[in-house]
C-alpha cells in the first residue's frame, strides 16, 4: 500500500514539474513572439506557443493541458488587459491544443514522427487550419470586447492571429515532435547537418536581409527561391530532422528581416509583405515536410522490400530438405540454396553460372532439362513432376523428384525455379519392400510346390523301399532301386530347404542364449573357415535371451560363415557379434517391415569381395547364386526363411571390395516372459 502511494505521489510530482516547465516555456516563447507583433502589438506571424502546446499534449497527454492554460493566462495577464480577457484567451488556447491533439490522435491516427505523407497532411488540416480557428476567434473577440483592439480591425487582427497559430503548428510542433527522439548520427553526418543549417541561415539572411540591393532587380521577390535548394538538401539527406530544423531556421530569419522592413517583400507595404511572407513560409514548410515524408516512405518501402527479399532468401536458403535453385532460360544456375549444397555436395560458388550438364546431370538428361526450361518459358506453365538420377561430388547416385515453375520478375524477365526433394532413401525403401514382397510371393510359390513335391517324393520313396525289400539279395535291380532312393533323399533335402525358405518347416523354438550357442560353435567355425581367415567373436555380456530353434540358428551361423569364407579366398577377418538394441519409431523408418521394439542382433561380417548392387536384390531368392556350380542357391534362402519364421528380420550391407555384413534382429525375451515360459 505504501509503495502504491509512493508511486502515486511520484507521478503527481513528475506531472507537476512537467506542467511547470511547460508554463515557463510557454510564457518565454510567447514574450519572444510578441516582440514581432505586427498588428497593434497583439498579433504575430508565428505564434510558437501554439506549436509548443500541441506537441506537449501529443507527447505527454491531456494531463499537460493545465500547463497550457496557465501559460496562456500568465502571458495575457501580464499585458495591459482585464483579467477576464486573460481567462478567455487561456480558454481559447487550451481548447485549441485539446482539439488539435484530439483530432490528430483519434481521427487521423497521427504518427508524431511525421514519416508518412498522411501525417503531414493531417497536421496541416486538423491542427494547423481547423483547431486554430477557436483560439483566434476567442482571443481576438476578447480583445475587441475589452477595447484593446477595435472591431474595425477584427478581420485584420484575426487573420494575423490565425496565421500565427497556423505557422506555430507547422513550424514549432513538427520540430518538437520529431526532435523528441534524438537521432544517432555519425560525426561526419552531424557535421554535414550543422553545415546545412548554417548555409540555410546565411542564404535566408542574404535573401531577406537586403544583402543583395533590390535596385539591381526589378522584382526582388524571386530571391526567396534561393532558400529552396537548402530545404531540399535538408529533406533529402536528413528527412524529418533536416526539414523541421531547416524550416525553423529559415522561418525565423525571414520573419525577423521582414518585420524590421527588409527583404524582397518589404516594398509591398507591411500588410502585403506579411501576407506574401506567410504564403512563402506555408509553401516552404509544407513542401519540405512533404518531401521529407516522401523520402521516408520510399526509404521505408525499400527497407521493407529488402527485408522481404532477405526473408524470402532466408526461407529459400534455409528450407530444410528442399533443394531450391534458380535458372535462366539458357539453363545456367542463378541461385543455389544450402539444401542444394547438402544434397549434391556442390557449393553455391561451384554451381553459379554453370549448366547442370557440366556437373550434375548426364548429357542426355541435361538436354531434356533445358528443353523443359524452354517449354516452361514459352507456355508460362509449370512442368509435371519428374524424377531424375543425379550424382554428388563423390559420384554417388541420387534420385530426386523435381518441380519446375516460372517466376516473372518486375523487369519482364522470366526465371525458372526448381525445387528438388531427395527420394533416394524412399526408392531404397520401396525396393526393399518390393524385394520382401517378391520373396514372400516366391516363398508361397515354393512352399506350395515343395509341399506337393514332397507328397510325390514320399510315394516314390515308399514304393522304392517296398521294391528294395522284395528283391532278393544280390538281385541286379537292387542297385538301381537304391540309386532311386538316394536321389529321392537328395530331393527331400532340397524340399526341406524350400520349406525352410517358405517358412513351413517344423521348428522347435526354445529360449536360448546366443552367446552360449556361439561359443559352443566356435571350434567348428574355426575348422570351417580355415587358417587363412581370422575369426573374431564379440559378445555382449548382458545379452538378453531369444526364442528360436537352436538347431536352425546354428545352421544360420554356419551358412553365413561358409559364405563369408568363400568371399575371402586368400585372407580376411570374420566377425560374429551379438548385442542388445532398441529400435524406436525413427530408427525403423529406414527398415521396412520392422516394428519398433527391443531386439537381440546377431551380426556376421567379413572383409571379403562384397556383393554387387545388382545382386543384392536377389541374394535371398532360392536357387540364386554367384558361385556357379559350387553353390546351390539355397543357403541364404534358408537363412531368410528361418529368420522370418522365428519372428526376426535380416538386413544386409555390402559393396564391392568393402565386405559384407548380415545383421539379424531377433525379438528379445524379457525376464518375466522367460519365467512364464519356464
Amino acid at each position: 500500500m505504501r509503495q502504491t502511494r509512493s508511486r502515486q505521489y511520484a507521478s503527481i510530482w513528475r506531472l507537476s514539474l512537467w506542467n511547470a516547465l511547460l508554463v515557463i516555456l510557454y510564457v518565454g516563447t510567447a514574450k519572444l513572439g510578441l516582440l514581432f507583433a505586427v498588428v497593434q502589438g497583439n498579433a504575430t506571424l508565428i505564434w510558437m506557443p501554439t506549436g509548443l502546446s500541441l506537441a506537449a499534449v501529443l507527447l505527454g497527454g491531456y494531463a499537460l493541458l493545465p500547463g497550457v492554460a496557465a501559460g496562456a493566462f500568465l502571458t495575457v495577464a501580464t499585458s495591459p488587459v482585464p483579467v477576464w480577457v486573460a481567462f478567455s484567451a487561456s480558454l481559447g488556447n487550451t481548447l485549441e491544443a485539446f482539439l488539435g491533439a484530439f483530432l490528430l490522435k483519434h481521427v487521423a491516427q497521427f504518427d508524431p514522427s511525421l514519416r508518412r505523407l498522411r501525417d503531414v497532411w493531417s497536421l496541416f488540416l486538423w491542427a494547423a487550419l481547423l483547431s486554430t480557428i477557436a483560439s483566434a476567434t476567442i482571443g481576438v473577440g476578447s480583445l475587441c470586447l475589452a477595447g484593446a483592439a477595435g472591431w474595425a480591425t477584427f478581420p485584420k487582427v484575426w487573420l494575423t492571429w490565425w496565421l500565427g497559430n497556423v505557422m506555430g503548428n507547422l513550424l514549432a510542433a513538427p520540430l518538437l515532435l520529431v526532435w523528441s527522439r534524438l537521432p544517432r548520427w555519425q560525426m561526419s553526418y552531424l557535421l554535414e547537418f550543422i553545415l546545412m543549417l548554417a548555409a540555410t541561415c546565411v542564404v535566408t539572411l542574404a535573401a531577406f536581409g537586403g544583402w543583395i540591393p533590390s535596385t539591381q532587380m526589378e522584382t526582388p521577390y524571386p530571391l526567396v527561391f534561393t532558400v529552396f535548394p537548402l530545404l531540399i538538401w535538408a529533406s533529402l539527406r536528413f528527412e524529418q530532422y533536416g526539414a523541421t530544423a531547416a524550416n525553423f531556421v529559415a522561418a525565423g530569419c525571414s520573419v525577423w528581416m521582414t518585420v524590421i522592413g527588409r527583404g524582397p517583400f518589404a516594398s509591398f507595404g507591411l500588410q502585403e509583405s506579411i501576407a506574401l511572407l506567410w504564403v512563402f513560409l506555408a509553401v516552404t514548410t509544407v513542401s519540405a515536410l512533404v518531401l521529407a515524408a516522401s523520402v521516408s516512405e520510399r526509404r521505408q518501402a525499400e527497407e521493407a522490400l529488402q527485408h522481404a527479399y532477405a526473408q524470402v532468401h532466408q526461407f529459400i536458403n534455409n528450407a530444410p530438405g528442399v533443394a531450391i535453385q534458380g535458372y535462366d532460360l539458357d539453363g545456367r544456375v542463378l541461385f543455389w540454396n544450402k539444401a542444394s549444397e547438402d544434397l549434391y555436395g556442390f557449393t553455391e560458388q561451384q554451381a553459379l553460372g554453370k549448366r547442370l550438364g557440366d556437373f550434375l546431370l548426364s548429357q542426355e538428361d541435361a538436354r531434356e532439362f533445358e528443353q523443359m526450361l524452354t517449354r516452361i518459358a514459352q507456355t508460362g506453365h509449370p512442368a509435371p513432376l519428374r524424377e531424375w538420377e543425379t550424382k554428388t561430388t563423390s559420384g554417388a547416385p541420387r534420385y530426386i523428384i523435381s518441380s519446375l515453375f516460372p517466376v516473372r520478375l518486375g523487369d519482364g524477365r522470366v526465371q525458372i525455379v526448381c525445387m528438388d526433394v531427395d527420394i533416394t532413401e524412399r526408392k531404397r525403401l520401396e525396393a526393399e519392400l518390393l524385394r520382401a514382397q517378391r520373396l514372400d510371393s516366391i516363398g508361397r510359390l515354393a512352399g506350395g510346390i515343395a509341399h506337393d513335391f514332397n507328397n510325390l517324393l514320399t510315394a516314390i520313396m515308399s514304393y522304392a523301399d517296398i521294391a528294395l525289400a522284395r528283391l532278393p539279395e544280390g538281385h541286379p535291380a537292387a542297385e538301381d532301386v537304391q540309386r532311386i532312393l538316394d536321389a529321392a533323399n537328395r530331393a527331400a533335402e532340397l524340399v526341406r530347404h524350400l520349406l525352410a525358405f517358405a517358412r513351413r518347416q517344423t521348428l522347435t523354438p526354445q529360449i536360448i542364449d546366443l552367446n552360449h550357442l556361439i561359443h559352443n560353435l566356435t571350434p567348428l567355425l574355426n575348422r570351417l573357415v580355415g587358417k587363412q581367415v581370422e575369426l573374431r567373436i564379440i559378445t555382449d555380456p548382458a545379452l538378453k535371451t531369444v526364442k528360436a530353434d537352436p538347431v536352425q540358428i546354428e545352421q544360420i551361423i554356419l551358412n553365413l560363415a561358409i559364405n563369408a569364407r568363400d568371399a575371402m579366398p586368400t585372407s580376411g577377418v570374420l566377425t560374429i557379434k551379438t548385442e542388445n538394441v532398441v529400435l524406436d519409431a525413427t530408427a525403423v523408418q529406414s527398415m521396412p517391415g520392422v516394428p519398433a521394439g527391443e531386439y537381440v542382433t546377431l551380426s556376421v561380417s567379413d572383409t571379403g569381395t562384397g556383393i554387387a548392387p545388382e545382386h543384392l536384390e536377389h541374394i535371398f531368392e532360392p536357387f540364386f547364386t554367384t558361385k556357379g556350380e559350387r553353390g546351390t542357391g539355397l543357403g541364404l534362402a534358408v537363412v531368410y526363411g528361418v529368420v522370418k519364421q522365428s519372428g526376426g528380420h535380416i538386413m544386409v550391407q555390402s559393396a564391392p571390395g568393402q565386405g559384407t555384413t548380415f545383421r539379424i534382429y531377433l525379438p528379445s525375451i524379457s525376464s518375466d516372459s522367460e519365467r512364464s515360459a519356464a
